[in-house]
């Protein structure tokens, strides 16, 4: 690569944007990764905004030129100034949300928490509010969820909000009805639903769903966009993990995360699916990518993490729309500030094991009790679940 020209002006990518959160942060949304900043480099970038020359901003040369090599930093011959929208954000930070914007359904999966389909949807002025909000709090990366949000009554002005939209856009999908919708989506990355080769995927989800989800990942594929999926794990798919691997490997998933379910909504209608926690970590040990909206510092999962419900409900996670924060009406900050952080000193067993930090406490719905370890967690780190006084 030839030398930067000194005299070209600089500005951060499209893809890219700064963010105080609990430090100054860059983060590029194409590939869903931050860079932590020291104070320097933040007042350095802070000037990129394509007014000035790479002279007069001042960046330290080799920190400049691994910037523009990974596509961070932009030159251009004249200038092309861009507005910088950068306030500092709630403690902890609200990197994640899930934006549940439908009940609606074409599916009835055996193993879905929320149960029965309903006809309830976000308006779309309401979805714009909660991402304009998002943004201002230095949100990272939103996740369209459902229900399957394909289904929205509105998904064709939903979709329209996404696309200047400066954070990592993922739907999260079914896949039935994703081959019609990919042109022109607005998102960065589409995760699928696969729960086993077609007996176990079909277990849960219905006969003729497996050929139709594999068929959207492929499709996705073929877009350009990244691939990402999803699998839970139940008894009639524990046999076909080692075939699910090689397919999704073959389908060129960028990610697969792995979980195990929790027995509420429609899985508790089926315990014959549910499996022991030895049975779930050896299913999850194949999971790859990078994608954890866990704890850290410390604290228990969920620390960076909200969701908000269709019916407008915000709370911690999708698990606990039976305890919410509030009305997304009130304001996604009002809400977030409600909420408290659950330190893993807090948790039974987990304060003085030796696995804590590295294992985050698991997750607190999975867990017998809001202060109670994950027993599926500390299956996986080998670790007896201790009970104290």
């Amino acid at each position: 690569m030839s030398a930067p020209n000194p005299e070209h002006y600089l500005r951060l990518a499209p893809h890219v944007c700064l963010r105080l959160l609990e430090e100054p942060f860059l983060y590029d949304r194409r590939a869903d990764e931050l860079y932590e900043l020291n104070q320097e480099g933040l007042e350095a970038l802070k000037k990129c905004r394509g007014h000035l020359t790479m002279e007069q901003v001042g960046l330290e040369p080799e920190f400049a030129s691994v910037c523009l090599e990974e596509g961070l930093l932009e030159l251009s011959p004249t200038p092309w100034p861009m507005p910088l929208a950068l306030g500092p954000g709630p403690s902890p930070s609200l990197r994640y949300l899930e934006l549940q914007i439908t009940w609606r359904c074409n599916l009835a999966c055996a193993h879905c928490y929320l149960g029965a389909a309903q006809k309830v949807d976000l308006g779309v002025k309401r979805v714009a509010a909660i991402l304009r909000e998002f943004e201002a709090m230095g949100g990272l990366r939103v996740m369209l969820s459902g229900g399957e949000p394909l289904m929205h009554p509105q998904w064709t002005e939903i979709n329209a909000l996404l696309a200047a939209l400066p954070l990592r856009r993922v739907l999260l999908s079914n896949g039935l009805l994703l081959e019609r919708a990919l042109e022109g989506l607005n998102c960065d990355e589409v995760q699928i639903s696969l729960d086993g080769l077609e007996a176990g995927h079909e277990r849960l989800r219905g006969k003729g769903s497996f050929a139709r989800a594999v068929a959207a990942a492929k499709a996705v594929k073929d877009s350009g966009r990244e691939l990402s999926i999803a699998t839970m794990v139940h008894a009639a798919n524990l046999d076909q993990m080692a075939g699910l691997e090689e397919l999704v490997r073959e389908l060129g998933a960028g990610e697969w995360g792995i979980d195990a379910p929790c027995l509420s909504g429609r899985l508790g209608e089926h315990p014959e699916l549910a499996v022991t926690p030895e049975q779930a970590v050896e299913a999850m040990s194949r999971a790859y990518g990078g994608a954890f909206h866990g704890g850290g510092d410390g604290m228990a999962c969920g620390l960076h993490l909200a969701t908000v419900a269709a019916d407008g409900k915000v709370a911690q996670c999708g698990f606990y729309l039976d305890q919410p924060l509030g009305m997304a009406e009130e304001g996604l900050w009002t809400c977030w500030a409600r909420r408290k952080a659950i330190s893993l000193k807090d948790i039974n067993g987990c304060r003085d094991c030796e696995a804590a930090d590295d294992c985050g406490g698991g997750c607190r719905f999975r867990a017998p009790g809001p202060l109670e370890p994950d027993p599926v967690m500390c299956a996986a780190f080998g670790m007896e679940p201790k009970e104290e006084a």
